[in-house]
């Protein structure tokens, strides 16, 4: 008997086409009234919101000043029915051109198999301590 796919299994495909810099998918993976949450690291666009266009508005504003961003999954932890994945993001600067390379991170909730909730994190640190706090928070 095959066991069924974890949650971790479940978001890495995400990052096949978040490496390559495709941020048109809407994966099968996300719930239908999937929300979106930015960290306030993140100015402009902090906050948690219920977003059905593909891509997102505040994901939209974020990729309009780039070039090319892109973010690769260095490290995926799974907590239940939390996945916590340590990413790499890549940007080149539209009109700059300068790259940037820096450590960040997502925090993915998942209920019955869907990603229900995922919030962005400029660094790892913030998302540590946000999973250590839901944690803490219990259900």
């Amino acid at each position: 008997m095959a066991m069924a796919p974890g949650n971790a299994d479940l978001v890495r495909p995400i990052y096949e086409e978040w490496g390559r810099g495709n941020w048109k998918p809407n994966f099968d993976v996300y719930h239908p009234r999937m929300h979106w949450g930015w960290s306030d690291e993140f100015p402009g666009l902090g906050g948690v919101y219920e977003d059905r266009d593909d891509p997102n508005p505040r994901l939209r504003a974020w990729l309009r000043e780039w070039e090319l961003w892109r973010a690769e999954a260095d490290e995926v932890i799974e907590h239940g029915d939390q996945v916590l994945v340590l990413a790499s993001y890549y940007g080149t600067g539209k009109g700059s051109g300068v790259e940037i390379h820096q450590l960040g991170a997502h925090l993915f909730d998942l209920r019955d198999g869907k990603v229900v909730r995922l919030e962005i994190f400029a660094t790892r640190e913030r998302a540590l301590e946000s999973l250590r706090d839901q944690r803490a928070a219990g259900p």
